[in-house]
């Protein structure tokens, strides 16, 4: 056995050299960390790639091989390039890592890193790969969770938490319900300041009410996680989040209450309007991007609404049935009158010009009630409390003779108007429209007899520079039938037809397109229902 003897000299250098190396790693080390926390990505791999890994520790090996990998791929997806070799490169480099140290025991820092640098790679940026994300994010938070540096480990975890949960394209888009609730639970016991608390809190009240299922005890708790979210006021960055978010769930979904024996979820249109208030008023359009909205959410459940609808025409001696949804309003009085829908319908222009720019589409409005006299009028009381909006189907007592009725609604708020129209007739139209032309058949909906001397109005909407509308008469032949030139100038149209035959009226509308020129003919047949029952002549 060979024995090597150092002289006190030569050890003191030995030893001053392993301890120069020490520190010239330390601070290159030190100086890529501070770049690197500067997000300065390009800067920190090019200071870990001036290391000479054949002085340092296996340890410290893995670190540097972990930090070129990682800044590598963050370097590149910094960058507008299409090329996506390098991120592949270090996303191979950091799995390598990972499986040479993949059994229980062996699982140290560099191993959690590279998970999280894997689950970054797969979130940032345009990438948006949640599922390949989160299996990365999973195992870097159970390694943190099992760390014995209990404020280290707390810090990493919530930055997890956190980064997972934010979009990776927009700084306030939402992405924390994919987060599993058992995560986010961990995360509000570890955290530690009033921000962090009121953060997780917020993540939670809107992964709850996102994917709260049937479990009625979770439901229960989304008011109070949004509550204690807003504990830490403007200070933390997601206040107006939860503000908004929360009068959202009030407004829309609203807490769970036990309703005629039954667990059901009601809209607490008070409290939503409450936080809103609070949004608007804590906040300007500048502060917050909510504000405008929320000012929106405060007219719509404040202000007076009314809308009526008619679902169908219906048959001679039929159950007449009408819906209407209200809000804010404390009772409705309703007026029928009787109308024709060819002569009724005002004109296009100022005057009774047959051409101009009045729009059809708003001829329910357009026709005039006063001076003249209801059919029938009748009365409807609501109930208007905390905003509720009223949604019903109501009919109409008795029976009406064939005609076509405007169905007026007006609320006791000055102004509230909504009108449907209501046709009883066993009348029906076929309208076809080409290019230059529309057909009209007019006919009995129940024996397809033609109906003739029917008075018929075709509305066509036209572009001449602009937007126009024109009125056209015709009067239906033996045959049931009137046929209408369109404009040919090259556009699509709208047409909009009514018909009327001793008070048996309809109205039909249908779009019209311009074509080139066509070679030869053609012929369209269309039947007057879409099925016969045996024997019928079709």
């Amino acid at each position: 056995m060979k024995t090597i003897i150092f002289s006190a000299a030569v050890f003191v250098f030995l030893l001053f050299n392993a301890a120069a190396q020490q520190s010239d790693y330390s601070q290159l080390k030190a100086a890529a960390e501070k770049e690197y926390s500067q997000q300065s990505f390009q800067r920190a791999h090019e200071i870990y790639a001036r290391a000479d890994k054949s002085k340092l520790s296996a340890t410290e090996i893995r670190w540097v091989e972990f930090r070129l990998a990682d800044t590598s791929w963050r370097a590149e997806r910094s960058t507008t390039t299409a090329d996506t070799t390098k991120v592949e490169e270090a996303r191979k480099q950091l799995e390598e890592l990972i499986r040479a140290a993949d059994k229980d025991v062996d699982r140290d820092l560099v191993w959690a890193e590279a998970h999280e640098s894997l689950g970054d790679s797969n979130w940032t940026g345009a990438v948006m790969n949640w599922s390949g994300a989160w299996t990365h994010y999973q195992q870097a938070l159970d390694w943190w969770a099992g760390q014995r540096e209990v404020d280290l480990a707390r810090d990493r975890y919530l930055r997890i938490v956190f980064r997972a949960s934010a979009s990776p394209t927009a700084e306030y888009d939402y992405y924390g319900n994919n987060i599993p609730l058992n995560i986010l639970e961990n995360a509000l016991k570890i955290s530690n300041t009033a921000l962090d608390r009121s953060h997780v809190n917020y993540l939670i009240a809107m992964s709850m009410r996102q994917n709260n299922g049937g479990d009625i005890g979770m439901r229960q708790r989304v008011p109070d996680y949004f509550e204690d979210a807003l504990s830490a006021g403007k200070q933390s960055a997601w206040y107006d989040d939860a503000l908004f978010y929360y009068a959202e769930w009030m407004n829309n979904t609203g807490p769970i209450r036990e309703i005629d024996g039954q667990w059901r979820t009601e809209p607490d249109y008070v409290k939503a309007l409450e936080l809103y208030r609070r949004l608007t008023t804590e906040f300007t359009a500048g502060q917050s991007r909510f504000q405008e909205q929320a000012v929106r959410q405060i007219i719509n459940i404040t202000t007076a609404q009314l809308n009526i609808g008619v679902s169908n025409i219906f048959l001679p001696e039929s159950e007449l049935q009408f819906a209407f949804n209200s809000r804010n309003l404390r009772r409705l009085d309703f007026a029928l009158y009787k109308i024709d829908l060819t002569r009724e319908i005002p004109a296009p222009g100022a005057t009774d010009k047959d051409e101009g720019e009045g729009m059809p589409g708003n001829w329910l409005l357009q026709i005039p009630t006063r001076g003249k006299q209801p059919l029938r009028t009748w009365t409807k009381n609501l109930n208007a409390d905390n905003y509720k909006p009223t949604n019903e189907q109501s009919r109409i007592e008795g029976k009406l003779p064939l005609g076509a009725y405007l169905l007026e609604a007006r609320g006791d708020a000055g102004g509230t108007t909504a009108r449907d129209v209501l046709v009883v007739s066993d009348a029906t139209m076929v309208l076809k429209t080409s290019g230059k032309q529309a057909l009209v058949f007019f006919s009995n909906a129940l024996t397809s007899a033609p109906i003739a001397n029917a008075n018929v109005t075709l509305w066509e909407n036209y572009y001449d520079n602009d937007w126009r509308w024109r009125r056209l008469r015709q009067t239906t032949d033996a045959d049931g039938v009137a046929k209408f030139a369109l404009r040919q100038n090259g556009s699509s149209r709208s047409v909009f037809v009514t018909a009327n035959g001793n008070d048996r009226q309809a109205l039909a509308n249908a779009q019209s397109y311009s074509s080139g020129s066509w070679e030869g003919k053609r012929v369209y047949a269309f039947t007057d229902r879409p099925a016969y029952r045996p024997k019928e002549t079709v």
